[in-house]
């Protein structure tokens, strides 16, 4: 009997302990990151050889979760955070090149073409010609708005950037916590357990991660590189910038055996270029500035890098050393670029050293490192022997600059696949092929380079025909009018010369006004070619940048959309299984009340019973 008795008070002390998990569950249905509760109930295990049983235990409680589920859906909440962040930022670009009517970009270029036909059919009318310098100088502010606007979302980023970085940190250091305070108990505290969940969860909006939780030992990668260790060993996420400077190599590669030749002397072919005096050899650079050499002139310098100048006649032997002179020591010029003669190595000091002993060829590098100090050069060259000829980099030597963004670990690059950090760095870094940023920003700057040469020079081959544009003449023969109306090869330093437009000829008029209506026009770093394959008009071009930024948007709309479904489907079945539901829970009240009514009314029995067994004993 008594034991009965102890078995009916196990099990009131049970119904207790599960009405109060049940009333906690129901009290935390809305506390974030809360998993519901379900207490442990097990039969009280045998001491002796009775057969009957000694009651039931509600030792502990436990969480309702799905490690598996769970993993899945942090790793698709990283994603759709990376598609969200996409979609945000292309939205605020789009903004940028937001256009009406009568405003924008596509106005204010309709409008300068509009001026330049006024003043072609009425060359005399000042009225014209000041409205065409109003509309040059507003063209060239409006596309540089268009540009600065995409240059503000992308310091936007990084300032957002280093805050997201600061909050990685801060949930590492937290989760590096909550796992000092795990290790000091024996038996992990469920409430522990799901702040941790909600701070990873957290976690994975900004980058990928992957935990492990393997007999008690923790462990959490970032995008595969450990972050946090051993319970709390915590490292920090740092972001890294990584800038690299231009360097243009006018070179001519034998593939056979890897020898490098100067283009200054020799052609593709590999043949000698043949040089007379009175030949001109000149750098361009940005479609503002020009250098040149003259074959057969004396000039005084240090030609031998011995620190003694000599005067010498400039030849095809000394041709790349004399044009590096004119480079580093023009005013214009030498705070743009640095150029060397040839390749050079690095002394025990960090000093350059270069074979000077005769010429390599011209090697030029930006003087500031990054995408800032981008620059944009040919060479030309004027022979009595040869004629006009063109040199570009070349493009296998050369280098173009790279301004990159990444996080790191340990001085360790992590190679991120998706998060919002995926998302900012990506378009933060400009070799990236996700950069959506400098694709628009290059093709801004391919527009202004086109524009720039197209209306600068030009060689007139008969009755509205021509040579369009400065390359094109620097490789054509022909008498070259030069017009000067733009200069410049990116929009940062695009500039409208509107001096350029009291010198304008009916002739210089008519050509300038067939640009509006060219439907040919390739948008190349070289000569103008109407057989290019990729040729359109200046506002057609224009239009499918815009085009590109709406479809870019549309289709990361697409993509997140689809991944937002994936997300939520996930995140619906994980809800039920782990999320409080009241009508389960008040079930389970209704349940446990019964069980402890129960056995309280067992209780009340054996105390009747032996207060009747007291009573027959007196």
């Amino acid at each position: 009997m008594l034991g009965t008795l102890g078995v009916s008070q196990s099990g009131l002390n049970a119904a207790k302990v599960a009405v109060e998990n049940v009333s906690n569950n129901i009290a935390n249905e809305n506390t974030p990151g809360y998993k519901k509760r379900v207490v442990q109930l097990s039969e009280i295990e045998q001491m002796d050889t009775r057969f009957s049983g000694r009651g039931v235990s509600a030792s502990s409680s436990y969480r309702i979760t799905s490690q598996y589920m769970y993993d899945k859906l942090i790793n698709e909440n990283s994603k759709s955070n990376y598609y969200d962040k996409l979609s945000n930022m292309l939205e605020n670009v789009e903004s940028v090149f937001s256009e009406t009517e009568d405003s924008g970009f596509s106005a204010d270029l309709n409008r300068y073409f509009q001026s330049m036909e006024n003043l072609r059919s009425n060359p005399n009318s000042e009225v014209y010609r000041t409205t065409l310098k109003n509309q040059g100088s507003i063209l060239v502010e409006s596309i540089q708005n268009v540009y600065s606007g995409i240059e503000a979302q992308e310091k936007l980023e990084k300032l957002e950037l280093y805050q997201n970085v600061d909050s990685i940190n801060s949930i590492l250091q937290d989760i590096g916590a909550l796992n000092e305070k795990m290790g000091q108990y024996n038996t992990v505290s469920n409430d522990l357990l799901d702040k941790r969940d909600q701070l990873e969860f957290e976690l994975s909006k900004y980058v990928d991660i992957d935990v492990t939780r393997t007999n008690g030992d923790y462990e959490l990668k970032i995008a595969g590189t450990t972050a946090v260790r051993y319970n709390t060993n915590v490292r920090d996420v740092k972001i890294e910038e990584q800038y690299t400077p231009q360097i243009d190599k006018y070179t001519t590669i034998d593939d056979t055996t890897n020898t490098v030749y100067d283009s200054l002397k020799y052609k593709d072919d590999y043949s000698a270029r043949t040089y007379t005096n009175g030949d001109v050899v000149s750098y361009k650079i940005n479609n503002q500035y020009e250098v040149s050499v003259t074959i057969g002139d004396s000039m005084t310098m240090d030609w031998n890098g011995d620190g003694t100048a000599t005067t010498q006649t400039v030849d095809s032997t000394n041709l790349t050393r004399a044009l590096v002179e004119k480079i580093n020591t023009n005013a214009d010029v030498k705070d743009l670029v640095v150029a060397y003669n040839g390749n050079y190595s690095l002394d025990v000091d960090g000093e350059k050293v270069i074979d000077n002993s005769k010429d390599n060829f011209l090697r030029i590098e930006s003087k500031v490192d990054g995408t800032v100090g981008d620059f944009d050069g040919r060479i030309s060259i004027v022979s009595a022997s040869d004629g006009k000829n063109a040199v570009y980099k070349n493009d296998y030597q050369s280098a173009e600059s790279t301004s990159r963004v990444y996080l790191s670990i340990f001085e360790k690059e992590i190679n991120l696949k998706s998060g919002v950090i995926k998302a900012q760095t990506d378009n933060l870094t400009s070799d990236s092929i996700n950069n959506k940023f400098q694709i628009y920003k290059d093709k801004l700057d391919s527009f202004v380079r086109t524009l720039s040469d197209i209306s600068d020079k030009y060689i007139q081959t008969g009755t509205d025909e021509y040579v369009f544009g400065e390359a094109a003449t620097d490789e054509t023969s022909g008498t070259v009018i030069s017009l000067g109306l733009f200069s410049g090869s990116s929009v940062k330093n695009f500039t409208f010369n509107s001096n350029a437009i009291n010198d304008l000829s009916q002739e210089e008029l008519d050509y300038l006004s067939v640009l509006q209506m060219k439907k040919d026009i390739s948008f190349t770093d070289f000569a103008q070619d109407s057989t290019d394959g990729e040729i359109t008009s200046f506002s057609e071009f224009y239009q499918d940048v815009r085009v590109n930024v709406s479809s870019d948007k549309e289709n990361i709309d697409f993509l997140m959309e689809t991944q937002d479904n994936v997300k939520q489907s996930l995140q619906s079945s994980y809800d039920q299984l782990v999320k409080v539901d009241k009508d389960e829970e008040m079930v389970n009240l209704i349940k446990f009340q019964a069980a402890y009514t129960a056995n309280a009314k067992i209780i009340t029995a054996i105390d009747e019973m032996l207060q009747v067994l007291l009573g027959i004993k007196r």
